[in-house]
């Protein structure tokens, strides 16, 4: 699928949101990266539904982003970034360009090993919240995840963290 415009976009005071979620992108439209105010960016799923036994049900219109480009490094007045659901394995380099991104969601990226990716994501400064629900990661490398951040960043690692912080 491919998009030539946002049509679910909303400014408010000089911040941009666009919602993408469930619209079963397979990769993110170059319009995106063509407006550095943006400050909102949903790529995830639209419905996350956590059910016994503590899996997630990802609803079937789910994006299938499986490669975040390096040009995300321009949208350099991201705050929230939310790209659960999809099929990441990667982040590029150039999401450490993103100095004052706050909220992160990479949840549900089975494949995702977050160890791999800690080096991009200390470089984080202002990041308050990373979301890493069922993504690669065993108990043993929790300390070393935390550790990797500001002790007043908020890791959320398990389901009942996740719905909670959702409200």
């Amino acid at each position: 699928m491919t998009l030539t415009s946002c049509s679910e976009r909303q400014a408010v005071r000089n911040k941009v949101k666009i919602n993408l979620s469930g619209k079963h992108l397979k990769s993110i439209p170059d319009s995106i990266f063509q407006n550095s105010e943006i400050t909102y960016l949903d790529l995830g799923s639209s419905k996350v539904v956590f059910y016994p036994p503590l899996s997630a049900l990802v609803d079937s219109n789910a994006n299938e982003i499986s490669e975040l480009p390096e040009k995300i490094g321009n949208l350099t007045n991201l705050r929230t970034l939310i790209l659960n659901s999809n099929r990441l394995t990667t982040l590029p380099s150039d999401i450490s360009k993103l100095t004052n991104l706050e909220v992160l969601d990479l949840s549900i990226n089975k494949d995702l090993d977050i160890l791999q990716q800690l080096d991009k994501l200390k470089g984080l400064p202002k990041l308050k919240v990373l979301k890493i629900v069922d993504v690669k990661l065993t108990r043993n490398d929790i300390p070393l995840v935390k550790s990797a951040f500001h002790t007043n960043t908020k890791i959320i690692l398990t389901i009942p963290e996740y719905i909670e912080a959702s409200k």
